[in-house]
């Protein structure tokens, strides 16, 4: 069964914030456990021990950073700061000269912390100013990636249309388009447009004409074969398909 908590976290962190700052200056390296587990069992949570205290990891981990903070100097000179006890500045500093003295070095310290301040001021401009110029830049590189997919997308398009013709050309191919490539391979030599009588003297089986039944050799159908593949090949490097 789970031990029952005196001191919620959120309560102890507040609580701890509050001693540093009235009990300690606000430095980390005056704090102790026992005062503060004195601290809080005189105000309101009798039954928190040392222990508990030293146990709670969100205390541990915030004591760990203002710890960890302390060590930047000009951190530790804005936060840090001295109050003035008025009786016994002027039991220390009788005479004018030491009363001089000391407000010159009282001035001093505030000084520090005015040029702290200042220079913290100016970082945080100077992270502001760097988040806008990182803003700017975020906003185009989306841009630029907006630019790039579309034109992945318009690439596609083309792509996937540019195979639909190209198997449009292999599956469709007009005559006249096949004519001029058989052309320009130089496998079509004839211009001739219309049937002539040479061409039907030759090609038409009258009652003159000698009919061969002699079986065409392996040499002869290899060479058709071999000019049909010819023909394929130049029509499939033609249409890129």
């Amino acid at each position: 069964m789970a031990r029952k908590k005196y001191i919620d976290n959120q309560e102890l962190l507040l609580l701890f914030e509050h001693y540093l700052l009235e009990h300690c200056s606000n430095n980390p390296r005056l704090f102790k456990i026992p005062q503060f587990g004195n601290y809080l069992r005189n105000n309101g949570f009798p039954q928190v021990a040392d222990t508990t205290i030293r146990r709670n990891k969100e205390f541990r981990q915030a004591l760990n950073d203002k710890l960890e903070l302390f060590e930047d100097d000009t951190y530790q000179t804005v936060i840090t700061y001295k109050t003035l006890d008025v009786e016994r500045f002027l039991m220390t500093n009788r005479t004018p000269k030491a009363i001089k003295t000391a407000l010159v070095e009282l001035n001093g310290h505030y000084k520090r912390i005015v040029d702290a301040a200042i220079a913290y001021k100016n970082e945080v401009e100077s992270l502001k100013k760097r988040m806008e110029e990182l803003k700017s830049e975020l906003a185009q590189l989306k841009e630029s990636k907006y630019v790039f997919d579309e034109q992945v997308r318009t690439n596609k398009e083309l792509a996937e249309e540019n195979k639909k013709l190209r198997n449009l050309l292999k599956t469709s191919l007009y005559p006249e388009i096949a004519n001029e490539l058989l052309k320009e391979e130089g496998l079509l030599k004839s211009d001739q447009q219309l049937v002539t009588k040479k061409y039907l003297s030759e090609n038409i089986i009258t009652s003159d004409s000698k009919i061969s039944f002699e079986k065409h050799t392996h040499t002869e159908e290899q060479t058709s074969k071999s000019k049909i593949l010819e023909i394929k090949d130049l029509l499939d490097n033609k249409t890129k398909y």
